[in-house]
């Protein structure tokens, strides 16, 4: 059984806990003072003091994602993490993994997309996707915008909806599948007078199905029982 201290959840949070920019500071610092370029600069000085200011507020919201993915990726048992670990390896990514999941957390630029990856690692840990399908769901979190995220999670299922720019953006990132056909529609109801035209549609892929299943995990309080999508 894996040893409880090394758990992925714990290091990610006991990185962002340690998670301290002030020796980089203090190194961008003497590296400025250091040169006679920089010296000779009026205001660099003054640049030097925004940066730090900077990269404080980087830190604590760095911190406050590394803690909103934590409560979504919830808890799990020791069977769990050992499976885990094993699938880890064998894609031989064990010794990578919590370096590049800090680096995805401090990529994504809103803590709602901190929230949905919580929620696609729980998955993966749960082996509820693979470890290519996490990348993809990350992938496509950090590519959308948390608006079109909901818009979607809550209105898949309606039409009008996606006829919107939505149906395009979801197909760009491979959530849904265009369809195009036509069609006949009634203009004169009492001359029962009909024209073709062209009729846009959208489906959801695999890969789009698998992600709402993440959303609607994720986001399971905000949908109605009626439209909640497990796969």
């Amino acid at each position: 059984m894996i040893d409880r201290n090394k758990r992925l959840i714990g290091k990610v949070k006991k990185k962002a806990e340690d998670f301290d920019l002030a020796e980089y500071v203090e190194a961008m610092v003497d590296a400025t003072s250091d040169s006679e370029v920089f010296k000779a600069i009026p205001f660099v000085s003054t640049v030097t003091g925004v940066v730090k200011t900077y990269l404080q507020y980087k830190e604590g919201k760095f911190k406050k994602k590394v803690e909103i993915f934590t409560e979504a990726a919830g808890s799990f048992t020791d069977d769990e993490w050992d499976k885990f670990y094993t699938d880890l390896n064998d894609e031989g990514k064990e010794d990578d993994f919590v370096s590049e999941l800090l680096e995805i957390i401090e990529r994504v630029d809103e803590e709602q997309k901190a929230k949905i990856i919580g929620g696609i690692f729980r998955r993966l840990v749960k082996r509820e996707v693979t470890y290519s399908q996490f990348e993809d769901q990350v992938q496509a979190t950090i590519a959308l915008q948390v608006m079109n995220i909901h818009f979607f999670m809550h209105g898949y299922h309606n039409e009008y909806i996606l006829e919107e720019s939505l149906g395009d953006v979801m197909t760009a990132q491979r959530v849904l599948k265009r369809k195009i056909e036509l069609a006949f529609r009634t203009v004169n109801i009492g001359a029962q007078k009909q024209e073709q035209y062209i009729k846009v549609g959208y489906t959801l892929t695999a890969f789009g199905g698998a992600y709402l299943t993440t959303l609607h995990q994720v986001y399971k309080d905000k949908i109605q029982p009626d439209h909640l999508y497990a796969g």
